[in-house]
């Protein structure tokens, strides 16, 4: 927690120099406030307040020269007090009500054939619509699942990158000296603990992790850091990408074990690679996408229950992994743009004690529809796991006063699927919520 509060006084007294060198400064920011509450099919949850935030975004972007600094940040009051650290890179109250998280800050130079970025800094890999298939080099916020969107949910890394640029081309190399995890709800108010980390199983109570020291993070030494490679090319007819990475998953591998005290839940990162590549090709109205990335040798959650009685010691077992998507973007005339995908998980050497299935697949659709001059948009998007048929699909109404000011209403589902199996979605059924939000930019 020292590290956190000192890492956001540096980020302050950062940002606070930067007006003394530069020539130009923008400021931006928002404020954002939403509320939701379980819905009638949340048996736990019926009217219980399940979100309750508000937060304030600020981003400053200072220029000199070729050079810009940019600093982005969040203060945020958490009424229900969901809000947990993640081990290296924010600030949150013991009771979870208050959290401070910064973003991104870094320096930017940019010449005719090179760049340097240097800092906390966020970068999107792939071309998929709010899934994960080769988009690994940031880590993520997992610790919501209501009224939050995929873009939103990526966290900085620290990290050094060197660009090379032509005209038609650019390939990036980052060197990512200390690891970040991904951000985890361990938080003991926040509604999705329960889901991933129950009280009890099968009547044993379980001593689920507090907080990250709880899990075997990697030591900050210069021999554990992360390595990351992107090439990309903008042709007229097709824009492509390639990508490696070696690091660490950013989400920890949880290890069970049972004793008189009922069963105790800890957990270590692990070494992962990965070689993936993505491409985006234009017909018409469509947008064609395609994604996929291997990664040899990756470490797999084993299975709870073998874990808690002995049956298996290791949290995971190392397997090849292989993941596609394919999808499309469709605008046709009156304002509308569809957006539909398949994407598939497959395990190449898999064995019976791993807590996954051998081949996991899924669909996307995403529908969205402007009205008057704009200012009314109506937006669904939902998911259907293929194996099990649990489904999710979240519907929102926004309404735009103002440039400045919208109103959005929420609805977050989460479903069973067949015979009342789990699937991929049907362990959240109780965060099915209704939300009212409201944004204000300047």
């Amino acid at each position: 927690m020292k590290r956190s509060v000192l890492n956001m006084i540096a980020a302050g007294l950062f940002a606070l120099s930067l007006p003394a060198f530069a020539q130009e400064i923008e400021f931006t920011g928002s404020l954002t406030t939403q509320a939701g509450i379980g819905l009638p099919n949340t048996d736990d949850n019926k009217g219980d307040f399940l979100t309750g935030q508000t937060v304030f975004d600020g981003t400053m972007k200072s220029y000199l020269g070729e050079s810009m600094a940019y600093v982005n940040g969040q203060v945020i009051f958490d009424a229900i007090g969901s809000q947990s650290t993640n081990g290296y890179s924010a600030f949150a109250s013991d009771n979870g009500n208050f959290a401070l998280h910064l973003k991104e800050a870094y320096l930017d130079w940019r010449g005719e054939m090179f760049a340097l970025r240097v800092g906390r800094q966020i970068a999107a890999w792939g071309k998929a619509d709010g899934i994960q298939v080769a988009d690994v080099l940031c880590p993520k916020d997992d610790s919501k699942m209501i009224a939050s969107t995929y873009k939103d949910s990526r966290l900085g890394i620290d990290a050094v990158r060197l660009s090379l640029l032509t005209d038609k081309a650019q390939f990036d190399a980052y060197w990512i000296p200390i690891f970040t995890p991904s951000l985890l709800p361990l938080a003991k108010n926040n509604p999705l603990r329960k889901c991933i980390l129950p009280d009890s199983y099968d009547g044993v109570p379980v001593n689920g992790p507090q907080k990250y020291d709880d899990f075997d993070l990697p030591k900050k030494a210069i021999y554990n850091g992360e390595y990351a490679l992107r090439a990309s090319t903008y042709l007229s007819a097709l824009d492509l990408s390639f990508y490696a990475f070696y690091g660490w998953d950013d989400n920890p591998f949880m290890a069970y074990s049972i004793d008189n005290s009922g069963i105790t839940v800890g957990g270590e990162y692990k070494r992962m690679a990965m070689l993936g590549a993505d491409a985006a090709i234009p017909a018409g109205d469509f947008v064609f996408r395609f994604e996929a990335a291997y990664f040899p040798q990756r470490s797999i959650q084993t299975d709870s229950k073998k874990q808690a009685t002995g049956e298996i010691l290791d949290a995971g077992k190392k397997a090849h992994q292989v993941i596609a998507l394919a999808g499309f973007d469709w605008t046709p005339s009156g304002g509308w743009t569809i957006t539909a995908q398949y994407f598939a998980d497959l395990i190449c050497d898999y064995k019976d004690d791993l807590e996954r299935k051998l081949y996991q697949h899924q669909m996307t659709l995403s529908l969205e529809k402007s009205f008057i001059n704009e200012t009314l948009t109506l937006s669904a998007t939902g998911a259907l796991d293929l194996n099990e048929l649990s489904s999710t699909a979240e519907v929102e109404c926004a309404y735009s006063f103002s440039d400045a000011i919208t109103l959005s209403a929420i609805v977050d589902l989460f479903l069973k699927g067949i015979d009342g199996k789990e699937g991929q979605y049907g362990a959240y059924e109780s965060l099915s919520c209704g939300t009212l939000k409201a944004k204000i930019s300047f």
